[in-house]
């Protein structure tokens, strides 16, 4: 372990700046806040590059980091995005995964909210999604997002690209492309298919012209006495009538 007491310190200054994302795209990492999250990233096998821990506390770290540093309270809350720090953090290298063939699978249509985008993701890896189109959405490294993931994120693969192309993606791997949006099939009328792509729309501005020209079901969930739901809550609803019902 070692000490920085500093805020001039280099790592410090980097670790700080990626809670703008033009950082995190320049450096490659992201902030982990919590025992829980960056413990929950050591053992999915993230590529952690250091641990910052406070001052004065004790954590078990399973010995799985390069270095751990021990900063006081004042640092910590330059390297967090949180108003009350939980005295550890960690920043871990952004994955860069390539894309394979395609089976269950979500894609997110300009999803603007780090918050509904996390919780999302999070329900995904619950449900056994491994794969995540994401098309002019909130960037998945926002500190909120991950966040909201609650360690979610290490378990998917992430894939930024525009809708045509994310279209061509499903279209090639050959399987069926399905749009949630108010006026399609009630969800529970369908029959189970094994293999399909998931498109969730945006709440301010809905599903894109784009997708829905190229999809081959639209589907729904039907409502009584109000006219829609959270994203987040229709795409976890909708994932887990699909995947395990």
């Amino acid at each position: 372990m070692k000490y920085i007491t500093s805020a001039d310190n280099n790592l410090i200054k980097i670790a700080a700046s990626l809670k703008e994302k033009k950082y995190r795209q320049k450096y490659g990492l992201y902030v982990i806040e919590g025992l829980r999250a960056v413990k929950d990233a050591v053992e999915a096998g993230a590529e952690i590059e250091c641990v910052f821990a406070e001052e004065g506390q004790q954590f078990d770290l399973y010995d799985a980091t390069q270095e751990v540093y021990i900063v006081p309270s004042r640092l910590m809350e330059k390297i967090c995005g949180t108003a009350t720090p939980q005295g550890i953090a960690a920043l871990a290298r952004i994955k860069t995964p390539k894309l394979g063939a395609l089976s269950w699978c979500l894609v997110l249509d300009r999803l603007s909210d780090p918050g509904n985008l996390g919780t999302i993701i999070r329900t995904a890896a619950a449900c056994g999604v491994r794969d995540i189109i994401l098309c002019g959405c909130a960037d998945p490294y926002n500190p909120k997002c991950v966040r909201a993931t609650m360690g979610g994120l290490n378990y998917v693969n992430l894939f930024e690209m525009e809708a045509e192309k994310a279209i061509d993606a499903v279209k090639g791997a050959g399987i069926p492309l399905l749009c949630a949006d108010m006026g399609g099939k009630n969800i529970f009328e369908r029959k189970k298919q094994d293999n399909f792509a998931l498109v969730i729309g945006s709440e301010a501005h809905g599903m894109g012209e784009a997708f829905l020209k190229a999809c081959d079901e639209v589907i729904s969930l039907p409502m009584r006495n109000v006219e829609s739901l959270n994203a987040a809550v229709c795409a976890s609803v909708m994932m887990y009538l699909l995947i395990h019902s």
